[in-house]
């Protein structure tokens, strides 16, 4: 209590007044406590502050106050930080701590900026300890903005399913709808799918597309704002090149793939990705070149062999194409594609060769004594014969590993109808007409809406002449594709053998014949 009151007693007491700008002062008296108070409580505090040992933006020191409040105030601490910014652009420990506050706020481009001008700056201010924090943070979101780009695609995808589930049974709907929900919620305007009030596929298509396409687009925005967070990272490069693969804009994958590589040199994964790209964009040089560079590092990549045996037989280079595909069965006895594509090669022979057997035979007939022209025609019918086999051997290999290639099975059929055109009538051409037919009605149960094995399969069941069963074959068939002229056609022959006549007039009409 004495101490207050002699300190109420020996404060300054100046007063002041202005006579033509003059000051005058009164009752000027300090004592020892009074000096006291001025050092210590007033001037030492103001002197520490606005010296060269301490912080001389009061900005910034407002700003680690409401930092360092439970919760911090990040509102306030980003406008004082602002101004010390405004009062002070190289103070690094200002744009770090904004930086820090964007972050914790997932504002990742204002983030990266802030963090940008820290790398820059040349201030006394900036800690080398700041650009460690600054590196751990860029990794820790980094990894976030990238994995949230891969569930966002996984999304996508899953939306793709369900709208094409949802075509062939709209019953599943119901147990689609909170799924659906679920999803659109994370996005900007969940409000504009209505859910709940769609009762058939032509009401939920469009709603069902537009979250597709919003998913698509915040999936495509997330890896690149994980290239813009670190440009040195490969794999969101490799996925939006996936991502506009998917969409068939080939020139921005290719581009993505190209960035992807340079950062990625020796990745296998990489160049096979990027090498098929460039098939699809028919870019055939380029992806040979790549996949012999796989192949270089690893000789026994299946996948890069069986890519290389598509650009030889593409290129029309078939007996590479047929040394590879032997190749691959070798390192792998069950890769069922092996197996199938060697099989569409020597179906190819099959049809080629089937042109010199139709000569050959046509040429002994005009001389059938002719001894040469007969042993040319039997060692073509060989050679015709052991290819065949090799094919079937091939394509019922590719069955075998998987019982569900609808594929597997048209082709087979597409064998045995074409060699029961080159072979006499009996017992023989009947037997391969049979083989088609049980090949094509194969095919078809795996996939209703083949329309080519439905075709064949009619046109097969016309020659074994069973003209009832081709009729309904093909009835179903122009119902699906009204403006098939071929299978008008055959069904008008059809018809016609069943007596039909106005049915089959009206049907060789529609064929344009």
């Amino acid at each position: 209590m004495w101490i207050a009151t002699r300190l109420a007693t020996d404060m300054l007491r100046i007063e002041t007044s202005l006579f033509g700008g003059k000051m005058k002062i009164q009752n000027f008296k300090i004592s020892f406590w009074g000096w006291f108070v001025l050092c210590f409580v007033f001037i030492l505090p103001f002197s520490f502050y606005f010296s060269g040992c301490g912080v001389k933006n009061p900005g910034l020191v407002s700003a680690k106050i409401y930092l360092n409040l439970v919760p911090p105030d990040y509102d306030k601490a980003t406008e004082q930080l602002l101004l010390a910014i405004k009062q002070d652009s190289l103070n690094c420990e200002a744009h770090y701590l904004l930086g820090n506050i964007y972050a914790e706020k997932n504002l990742y481009w204002e983030m990266m900026i802030e963090f940008g001008k820290v790398g820059t700056c040349r201030s006394k201010s900036k800690d080398p300890k700041m650009m460690e924090d600054i590196n751990l943070i860029q990794r820790q979101k980094w990894t976030d903005v990238f994995n949230s780009g891969i569930r966002l695609g996984k999304k996508r995808l899953q939306v793709d399913q369900y709208k094409l589930d949802l075509l062939t049974d709209f019953s599943k709907y119901p147990v689609y709808k909170d799924s659906l929900k679920a999803i659109s919620t994370e996005m900007e305007n969940p409000e504009q799918f209505s859910w709940d009030s769609y009762q058939m596929y032509g009401q939920v298509k469009p709603a069902l597309e537009d979250l597709e396409n919003t998913l698509a687009q915040e999936t495509v925005d997330r890896y690149q704002l994980a290239i813009f967070i670190d440009s040195t990272r490969y794999e969101p490069y490799l996925n939006l090149a996936v991502e506009y693969g998917r969409r068939d804009q080939l020139d921005l994958a290719l581009e993505y793939y190209q960035k992807a590589l340079q950062l990625k040199p020796d990745d296998p994964k990489v160049m096979n990705d990027y090498a098929v790209t460039l098939l699809a964009a028919n870019r055939f040089d380029q992806a040979l070149a790549l996949y012999q560079k796989i192949l270089q590092t690893d000789s026994t990549n299946v996948n890069a062999l069986s890519n290389l045996a598509m650009i030889y037989a593409r290129g029309g280079d078939n007996q590479k194409a047929l040394s590879t595909y032997s190749q691959i069965i070798s390192l792998d006895p069950e890769f069922k594609d092996a197996y199938f594509n060697r099989g569409l090669l020597y179906l190819t022979q099959t049809q080629e060769k089937s042109t010199q057997v139709k000569y050959d035979k046509d040429a002994w007939g005009k001389k059938p004594k002719d001894k040469s022209l007969s042993a040319a025609y039997q060692a073509s019918l060989d050679d015709y014969n052991q290819i065949f086999a090799k094919a079937e051997a091939d394509f019922r290999k590719a069955i075998q590993i998987d019982p569900n290639d609808k594929d597997g099975y048209f082709h087979l059929g597409l064998l045995f109808l074409s060699r029961a055109q080159l072979l006499e009538a009996g017992k023989a051409q009947d037997s391969d007409y049979a083989q088609a037919e049980d090949s094509f009605k194969k095919s078809l149960e795996f996939d209703l809406q083949n329309t080519d094995a439905m075709k064949y399969l009619g046109f097969t069941l016309m020659s074994e002449r069973k003209w009832e069963e081709a009729s309904s074959q093909l009835e179903k068939l122009v119902e699906m594709n009204s403006a098939d002229r071929e299978a008008w056609g055959y069904l008008a022959i059809a018809y016609a053998r069943l007596g039909k006549k106005a049915q089959a007039d009206a049907a060789f009409k529609k064929s344009g014949r």
